[in-house]
């Protein structure tokens, strides 16, 4: 996979983190996402169309999730993964997935992206189609670790 296609969303998660969650983060490190298994609780998924086809995965630890919908509600009482914060994460992460879907188009591939889904456990599996190729990009966030998981391929 190009790195063309990844740099958007690296550039994208980080800047609206600081933005939305005034949480500082960095790029741990990439990798090819292989197990299907999650490392977190919580994750959202967001098709995407066009010239490129395929998904992006953001997946947050609960602990990290509640903090950005907190700083996003602008409630820090919040504890729970409930509605609130399920809605939340499938905001931020429409935002930093359309952000990066605006850099791409603006470099000339058109692609469009769905309504995120959201996806709720421990552990929890994310499939793609066994033709697509699949990163895996590690942030560190403090003392959490979250992922984007990206999946795409040319049409």
């Amino acid at each position: 996979m190009d790195v063309k296609y990844i740099n958007p969303f690296i550039e994208s998660v980080l800047a609206n983190l600081k933005q939305f969650g005034n949480i500082e983060a960095e790029k741990e490190s990439l990798d090819i996402f292989k197990d299907k298994q999650t490392k977190t609780e919580i994750s959202s998924i967001i098709g995407i169309t066009g010239n490129l086809k395929g998904s992006a995965v953001i997946s947050f630890p609960k602990p990290l999730a509640i903090k950005i919908a907190g700083a996003m509600l602008m409630d820090d009482s919040i504890t729970e993964v409930n509605d609130e914060v399920k809605d939340a994460i499938g905001e931020f992460s429409n935002i930093v997935i359309g952000n990066a879907r605006n850099k791409i188009v603006d470099s000339g591939i058109n692609i469009k992206i769905s309504p995120p889904t959201i996806v709720v456990g421990e552990n929890h599996k994310i499939f793609f189609p066994p033709n697509i190729p699949v990163i895996e990009v590690i942030f560190n966030a403090g003392d959490s670790k979250f992922y984007i998981i990206i999946g795409l391929k040319e049409k």
